[in-house]
């Protein structure tokens, strides 16, 4: 999902045409950082970031399975 949105990201830089120069990863990185209250923070879109309680079927039956794996794996090596 990060690729994704980084690549239907416009990112539009303002420089003069007189002027030579190259985009690289420091200013596609000031796009996503923010000075908030004196701290350097990175802006992460809600898209991007797991929720913090999912509560969807999916993510449980998926939870569950990971339980099941990892128990069945603790056995395999007792």
């Amino acid at each position: 999902q990060t690729l994704k949105f980084l690549r239907s990201c416009r990112l539009e830089v303002g420089m003069k045409n007189n002027v030579q120069w190259e985009l690289n990863p420091e200013i596609v990185a000031r796009h996503f950082l923010k000075n908030v209250n004196g701290l350097d923070t990175v802006r992460v879109p809600m898209a991007v970031r797991e929720f913090l309680r999912p509560k969807t079927r999916r993510r449980r039956w998926w939870l569950e399975q990971q339980r099941k794996r990892l128990e069945a794996r603790r056995e395999e090596f007792l």
